[in-house]
């Protein structure tokens, strides 16, 4: 299995060719994956042998940080990804970064910190759960659980921001 680090666009998509339309046609398929501040997804579109035309691309849904990988299996062309998101481990964190560091850009690095922090002060958390039934009760709940969230926000920004300091972002 390659990886590859720079099918960002259409234009710079993977392009495989003889791929099956339907139960007897072969088409086109091209894939990528596109950065932005929400994170990465993996885009897939297909020229239709019929008409010439691109198709309405298809979209993954949202992770942290994805690469693609390519696999060449029997004289076929297997593209996918791999990604870390908010359910990976910190482990998994640690070593998708280890892995791929160095072929990332700026808004993926930024993403990587993002999940360090939420797992750095998320370690620390406790949850726990309380009945309450009167107004006040509510209201005095209500307050304490903003405390918290404003507590672990701060801790999180404050590990974040010295990640991004640390990287150079």
């Amino acid at each position: 299995m390659k990886y590859n680090y720079n099918a960002i666009d259409f234009d710079t998509a993977i392009q495989v060719d003889n791929y099956p339309w339907g139960f007897k046609l072969r088409t086109s398929v091209r894939y990528w994956i596109e950065t932005n501040k929400k994170g990465n997804r993996f885009i897939k579109q297909t020229l239709n042998p019929k008409t010439d035309k691109w198709c309405k691309p298809k979209m993954s849904t949202y992770s942290s940080v994805m690469v693609m990988t390519i696999e060449e299996k029997d004289n076929k062309t297997y593209v996918s990804y791999k990604g870390i998101s908010n359910f990976s481990t910190i482990e998994e964190v640690c070593l998708f970064e280890n892995t791929h560091k160095d072929n990332l850009n700026n808004l993926q690095l930024k993403q990587i910190c993002k999940l360090k922090a939420y797992h750095a002060v998320m370690e620390n958390v406790e949850v726990s759960f309380k009945s309450v039934t009167t107004n006040k009760e509510i209201e005095e709940s209500n307050k304490k659980q903003n405390e918290a969230l404003d507590t672990i926000t701060n801790a999180a920004n404050k590990i974040y921001n010295q990640c991004l300091i640390k990287n150079n972002l």
